[in-house]
């Protein structure tokens, strides 16, 4: 049977290299799953037709940027080298959503481990299903 998802819920997500840090030191990262509209946004962005060619590219960059730029809703306990919280901004537009400066902060494989984080909660968890 389905189960009705709130798409704009958040929830809380923990990188996998901090999981084995204590809690207090863990940076715990805000997200959210994507609309039905982003969703065709993002899946919109990803092909690129040439007009007059023949030729299709793919865009996995813009895709992978659209969709932290819309899933990622704030952090907590983010440090910087000196061990000051790295500030959570955002920029207005519809929807409002993170700005490039933060995404700047995160570590390429970060941000990916992000947008899947993001892209899955699309699907019920076993949690939500019982």
């Amino acid at each position: 049977m389905p189960i009705a998802l709130d798409p704009k819920s958040t929830f809380s997500y923990v990188l996998r290299d901090d999981r084995e840090l204590a809690k207090e030191q863990q940076t715990v990262f805000e997200l959210r799953g994507l609309t039905v509209a982003e969703e065709a946004s993002v899946t919109d962005s990803m092909i690129l037709a040439h007009g007059g060619v023949e030729e299709l590219s793919v865009r996995a960059g813009t895709h992978a940027l659209t969709v932290l730029r819309y899933g990622l809703r704030g952090w907590s306990n983010f440090l910087d080298s000196a061990g000051q919280p790295v500030p959570f901004e955002t920029e207005k537009g519809h929807p409002r959503h993170c700005t490039d400066a933060c995404l700047d902060r995160l570590a390429p494989r970060h941000r990916q481990e992000l947008m899947q984080a993001i892209l899955d909660r699309g699907s019920v968890t076993e949690k939500e299903g019982n």
